[in-house]
């Protein structure tokens, strides 16, 4: 099962790579972000925003505002690592969904072998950030290390529930139709957010991507309710992280049975 797992890494040996490019981007780039927003150009414009009547801003609002802009950066390493399909697609590439049959490797550690795969570089990824985390909150006021902490597990655990459809999907489909896996993916997800009310979500997004004005209902501290997604996800990891778990092992189990009827035809 070992060598299983080292091939699937080779296989994403490019993917690797671009890993590492977004890594020195996402250091070099949230230092600077951090140190801008306690002592350059972007504290200053978190002072005028304050100033101004008409944004109807609190401190809290802009410190989460800009929390949330380094959640993003954080985010990046884990997502640099997102695309597990090139697995499948190399595999296929190879001829060694032709073969992978007759290996003498059940069929149980085969595809535990593709599951620990993925879950080994996400491993990494939070890894990296976690290193990140201790860096940043050293530098800033903005989000303390156990807030940071909640953050990467919440988006972990987010994107191993993703990945978790997309291999499942993948075994399902078969070789040549990863993409169809994908959008699946997506589309699984995006139902499971819709069937949770995350509304919430999509107004954070436009109140980053887009400057709109955030919503006039306020929490008892004085802030915009808007927010209240994120103290979620840096306070209550932990659910997100049980689903994940949850969601893996039936994958694990719905992709074990679907490769038993393909008489192990990886």
């Amino acid at each position: 099962m070992k060598g299983l797992i080292y091939k699937d890494i080779l296989c994403l040996k490019k993917q690797l790579m671009l890993f590492c490019f977004v890594l020195i981007g996402v250091v070099i780039v949230s230092i600077m972000y951090v140190l801008s927003a306690k002592y350059g150009n972007l504290a200053k414009i978190g002072v005028q925003m304050l100033s101004e009547p008409e944004n109807n801003l609190t401190e809290i609002d802009v410190k989460k505002l800009g929390s949330s802009v380094l959640a993003l950066f954080l985010l990046l390493p884990i997502a640099a690592v997102e695309d597990i399909t090139n697995v499948f697609m190399q595999d296929g590439k190879a001829g060694f969904h032709k073969v992978s049959g007759m290996l003498p490797v059940s069929i149980e550690r085969r595809v535990l072998a593709r599951f620990l795969s993925v879950y080994a570089l996400f491993a990494m990824g939070v890894l990296i950030d976690l290193c990140l985390a201790v860096i940043l909150s050293a530098l800033t006021d903005l989000m303390t290390f156990a807030q940071l902490f909640g953050l990467i597990i919440s988006a972990a655990s987010a994107m191993s529930i993703f990945s978790a459809f997309a291999i499942f999907f993948c075994f399902l489909l078969g070789y040549g139709k990863e993409q169809y896996a994908v959008m699946l993916s997506i589309l699984t997800v995006i139902v499971f957010a819709i069937l949770l009310n995350l509304g919430k979500v999509k107004s954070i997004l436009l109140v980053i991507a887009e400057a709109q004005a955030l919503p006039a209902e306020k929490r008892t501290d004085g802030s915009s309710s808007v927010w209240g997604i994120f103290d979620f996800l840096e306070e209550k990891a932990w659910i997100l992280l049980i689903i994940a778990v949850i969601v893996s092992i039936l994958s694990y189990g719905a992709s074990l049975m679907i490769e038993k009827r393909k008489r192990g035809v990886i």
